[in-house]
C-alpha cells in the first residue's frame, strides 16, 4: 500500500468526487475525477484512498464530514491518498531438483599416501568392514562407528524436493491434516503447518458474509465482511459488483448505473450525480453542488449572491454586461 500527499490550489471546484465514510462501514475514496480537473493533473486515481483532509485523519469521518472538511478547505486543500496494489495469493509450488551427481572424496595427502600403501580392499571374512575402513576409522576417531547402510544409502541418494528452505524425500512432504503427499498441486504454509489446497480452506477460509458458506475461491471485500463474488451483488440488476464502484441505499449495495437510475440527480455544473448529505441549490431550473455554481468567466462562487445568466450559464455582475 503506497501512501503520498497532493495540495491543490483554489478556488473549487477541485474535480473529484468521494465515496464511502464511517456512516457507511468503508474507508473514504476517490468515485469520480473530472477529466483534466486539479484532481487529474495531480495524479489523483479513482479508487485512491483517503487518510487524511488538510492534516485531520480521514478515518473517523461521516461522508458528509468528509465533504464539509474539504468545502472548509477553501484556497488550498491537502490530501493525503493511500494506493493499493492488489496481489493475489497463489499455492506455492514445489520445487523439484534434478538428480545431482556425488562427487568423490578426496583425502589430504597422508590418507592418499595410506590408500595407495593399502593392498586389501576387500572386506575380511566375519566382518562388514575392510581392512582400509578400520584404518581411516582409527586415524579419523570414528572407528565406534558401522559401515553404512546400503538402503539408507540409496534411499538419500534418490529424488527429493526443496521447500520452504529445507529438503523433503517427495513421500514424506505430505498435508499436516490429511496426509495426502504434496509432491503435486501445490501446498499452503500456516503457522509452520502445511497443508494441501482443500485442506487450507477448509481450515483456514473465510466465510461469506450472505451465504454463511466458506470461500474457497476469489474472495470479495466489503462493508468490512467477506463474500462471494456471485454473493455480493447490485440490489437492483443482480449483477456481481466485485471492483466496481457501489453505493448503498436503504442497506443494500446498488452499482452505480443503477444507483444514479433510481436515486441519483445530476450536478449542471459537474455532470456529477448529487449525493445523499451533499449541499446543492436549484437555480435556473437545474440542480447544482453548492461548490459548483460558479461565475462561467471568473469562477467566483455565486452561492447567495446576485447573479446573471446567458444561455443558461450563471454569470456575476462583473461580467454579465461585459463583452467578453
Amino acid at each position: 500500500m503506497d501512501s503520498f500527499k497532493v495540495v491543490l490550489e483554489g478556488p473549487a471546484p477541485w474535480g473529484f468526487r468521494l465515496q464511502g465514510g464511517k456512516d457507511f462501514n468503508v474507508p473514504l475514496s476517490i468515485s469520480r475525477l473530472t477529466p483534466g480537473g486539479k484532481a487529474a493533473q495531480a495524479g489523483v486515481a479513482v479508487g485512491d484512498w483517503v487518510l487524511s483532509i488538510d492534516g485531520e485523519n480521514a478515518g473517523g469521518l461521516t461522508h458528509i464530514e468528509a465533504q464539509n472538511k474539504i468545502r472548509a478547505c477553501g484556497e488550498r486543500l491537502s490530501l493525503s491518498l493511500s494506493r493499493a496494489q492488489p496481489a493475489q495469493s497463489k499455492p506455492q509450488k514445489v520445487q523439484t531438483p534434478d538428480k545431482q551427481p556425488l562427487r568423490p572424496l578426496v583425502p589430504d595427502a597422508s590418507k592418499q599416501r595410506l590408500m595407495e600403501d593399502t593392498e586389501d580392499w576387500r572386506p575380511r571374512p566375519g566382518t562388514g568392514q575392510s581392512r582400509s575402513f578400520r584404518i581411516l576409522a582409527h586415524l579419523t576417531g570414528t572407528e565406534f562407528m558401522q559401515d553404512p547402510d546400503e538402503e539408507h544409502l540409496k534411499k538419500s541418494r534418490g529424488r527429493y524436493l526443496v521447500a520452504l528452505g529445507r529438503a523433503y524425500h517427495p513421500e514424506e512432504f505430505v498435508c499436516s491434516q490429511c496426509g495426502k503427499v504434496l509432491e503435486e498441486g501445490g501446498f499452503f504454509e500456516e503457522k509452520g503447518a502445511i497443508f494441501c489446497p482443500p485442506c487450507y480452506d477448509v481450515r483456514y477460509a473465510p466465510s461469506c458474509a450472505k451465504c454463511k458458506k466458506k470461500i474457497t475461491g476469489e474472495v470479495m471485500h466489503a462493508l468490512k465482511m467477506t463474500w462471494h463474488v456471485h454473493c455480493f451483488t447490485c440490489a437492483a440488476c443482480k449483477a456481481p459488483i466485485r471492483n466496481r464502484a457501489f453505493y448503498m441505499e436503504e442497506g443494500a449495495p446498488y452499482c452505480e448505473p443503477d444507483y444514479e437510475k433510481m436515486f441519483g440527480t445530476k450536478c449542471r455544473g459537474c455532470d456529477f450525480k448529487i449525493d445523499a448529505g451533499d449541499r446543492f441549490l436549484e437555480a435556473l431550473g437545474f440542480s447544482w453542488h453548492d461548490t459548483c455554481f460558479v461565475c462561467a468567466i471568473c469562477q467566483i462562487n455565486l452561492e447567495g449572491k446576485t447573479f446573471y445568466s446567458k444561455k443558461d450559464k450563471p454569470l456575476c455582475k462583473s461580467h454579465a454586461f461585459s463583452h467578453v
